[in-house]
């Protein structure tokens, strides 16, 4: 009995503690799936997904981060497959907690690459900087057509984050973070890349306003009707036209992709019904695709007046119900043997498929990666092209069935296409010439960016290539390599007190007299400053590099004359010397900074050699 009576106390003191214990259970878990793993930078680092140390957590748009952070239970984003919330009327908001174990101070970009983001807050310290399509380019934290932040970091500082975004179309919060150099070239890449993309749907405009100017056929005219306001589309898209094009529009930047895009629904199924000539040899699918003409106008008017998450989804439920009847239709054109309508056909299914893979990503129903995100980028950049290929199939084929009564038409096709041909001529040597150019005007910077602008004297970056090489050079020959690092006594003072005009004017004097006394071999550079170096190679004794340091050092003492005044300065010289392939140049320099140090220590205007610490 009293064992019984034990097992049914403990049974009442589990009940009444069951309650609250799966609150705390439920608590520990909703804590447990928050990312609390910091990412830990190195500082060589050049690009880091962030989906496996951010966490997340749905809220209010109004709520504040003061509000939220008292009740707000946060979620491991790594417990996701991405960071697509399809269409959230809520506001995202994003932890991420970053560290640095750099030995200096790093800079980062943090970077959102989804362009369409309506809103994204950066809360830190206090302070909030703003991002997105519908913020002004010039309040901006960062004038990118991304959602882009600059993070700078202290060497074992830790940075708690928070970001709050929402947006009226998907919300993707995919973010990545880069190096600035990275980033840059990531960020010059496919920006080029989308101009690419861009320029060529401009340029099929213009080729096929060439063709309609001389055609005067409605199919050209809708044509370039649907590929112009596809591409204003387009532009909203990637975020180069809230960049470039209306970077201050602010909220009525949101409406031009849902504007633009009905409005390429609407002009490009009337160009689907005047290529195949529904209402000669399609009555039944005329007026179907009458109906969805009239749902894209209704919706291309309404798309600048109702709410834009309607206008958006309402765009990405027509789009795929019209790509349904278009395909039908353009299928029995095919079995038909309308003339261009397989091309069409295969056309049509590239910007489907394109635009169905990019709206099921949109409703969060497929994965948010470069394919699906850029999908129909790819699949309008084929379409576009195939469907002047299908213009010019159609009209070939209809030249074709009145060949025997259209001969002087025929003629001036002939004619037209001779025309279009001395074009491309044209355009292929201007093509030839500019891409000539470009390869000087790239040669010339290339130059320029090994120079330094005010000696003339090779710079940091080309010190650096030239002692890779001398080094296995040297290696190879198994004599020494001399890296001398000359410092000008008495600069400063030069500097101070006649002015920086002088002062550039002794450093270009001294560089042109190390140039003058240089051997053909030597290379010299200037760091910065009154810092100079020289390199010199096949030194067969440190007596050789002694005696050319001297040379030098006489030299660099002769009095230079500054027109109504002349100044004198004196150099420390420090040398190491090395036959070795290993050490790098930040060693090398590090040594030759430590002789110098060493001579002016010991009385100024000398050579002193890099001596390796004993013991």
């Amino acid at each position: 009995m009293a064992g019984g009576s034990s097992r049914g106390r403990f049974r009442s003191f589990i009940s009444s503690v069951t309650p609250s214990l799966w609150i705390m259970l439920l608590l520990f878990c909703g804590v447990s799936q928050a990312s609390d793993r910091p990412l830990v930078l190195q500082g060589e680092e050049r690009q880091v997904l962030l989906q496996p140390y951010i966490a997340f957590s749905i809220q209010d748009r109004n709520t504040s981060l003061d509000e939220f952070r008292q009740r707000a239970i946060w979620t491991g984003a790594s417990n996701r497959s991405g960071l697509n919330f399809g269409y959230q009327q809520n506001a995202v908001w994003l932890k991420l907690v970053v560290s640095s174990n750099a030995a200096t101070t790093t800079n980062w970009k943090l970077h959102f690459p989804y362009s369409s983001l309506d809103r994204v807050e950066l809360h830190h310290e206090g302070d909030v900087k703003l991002a997105g399509d519908t913020i002004p380019l010039s309040q901006r934290s960062q004038r990118y057509r991304d959602p882009v932040f600059s993070l700078r970091l202290a060497p074992g500082e830790q940075q708690t984050l928070y970001f709050k975004a929402y947006s009226e179309g998907s919300l993707t919060l995919t973010a990545q973070l880069w190096s600035e150099e990275s980033f840059a070239q990531f960020n010059e890449s496919t920006t080029a890349i989308l101009s690419l993309y861009l320029g060529m749907l401009l340029a099929m405009v213009t080729y096929n306003l060439l063709l309609l100017s001389a055609l005067r056929e409605r199919a050209y005219a809708l044509y370039v009707g649907f590929v112009l306001a596809f591409s204003l589309g387009a532009m909203a898209f990637t975020g180069i036209g809230p960049r470039y094009i209306w970077p201050e529009a602010g909220e009525w930047s949101n409406r031009i992709l849902p504007f633009a895009l009905c409005l390429s629904g609407y002009i490009g199924t009337q160009f689907a019904r005047t290529f195949i000539d529904t209402r000669r040899y399609m009555p039944a699918w005329h007026r179907v695709t009458g109906v969805a003409i009239w749902a894209w106008a209704l919706l291309t008017i309404s798309s600048l007046i109702i709410p834009l998450h309607l206008a958006l989804k309402s765009m990405s439920i027509l789009g795929m119900v019209c790509a349904v009847i278009l395909m039908g239709c353009l299928v029995q054109a095919a079995r038909r043997n309308i003339p261009g309508a397989r091309i069409f056909l295969a056309a049509w299914s590239m910007l489907v498929t394109g635009s169905l893979i990019l709206a099921l990503r949109n409703f969060g129903w497929l994965p948010s990666n470069v394919m699906t995100t850029y999908a129909m980028h790819i699949g309008s950049a084929l379409e576009v092209i195939l469907l002047a290929f299908a213009l010019a199939a159609r009209l070939l084929a209809f030249k074709q069935q009145k060949e025997a009564a259209q001969a002087s038409a025929l003629a001036a096709q002939a004619q037209l296409v001779a025309t279009l041909r001395e074009h491309e001529v044209e355009l292929e040597q201007r093509v030839r010439e500019r891409t000539m150019e470009l390869a000087a005007a790239n040669a010339q910077l290339e130059a320029m960016a090994m120079q330094d602008p005010l000696t003339g004297l090779a710079n940091r970056t080309a010190l650096e290539r030239h002692i890779a090489h001398a080094m296995r050079r040297t290696r190879r020959r198994e004599d020494y390599l001399a890296v001398m690092l000359i410092d000008l006594d008495g600069f400063k003072q030069i500097n101070d007190q006649l002015g920086h005009e002088t002062g550039d004017a002794v450093l270009r004097c001294i560089a042109d007299r190390l140039k003058a006394i240089a051997r053909e071999a030597d290379f010299i550079a200037r760091l910065g400053g009154d810092e100079f170096v020289l390199v010199a190679e096949n030194m067969l004794s440190q007596d050789q590099a002694h005696f050319i340091a001297e040379h030098f050092l006489d030299t660099l003492s002769m009095p230079i004359d500054l027109g109504k005044q002349s100044v004198s300065v004196g150099a420390s010289i420090g040398i190491t010397l090395t036959r070795s392939a290993q050490p790098d140049m930040a060693l090398l320099l590090r040594e030759a900074d430590s002789a110098m140090c060493a001579r002016k220590r010991s009385g100024r205007h000398g050579v002193s050699f890099y001596l390796e610490p004993t013991g």
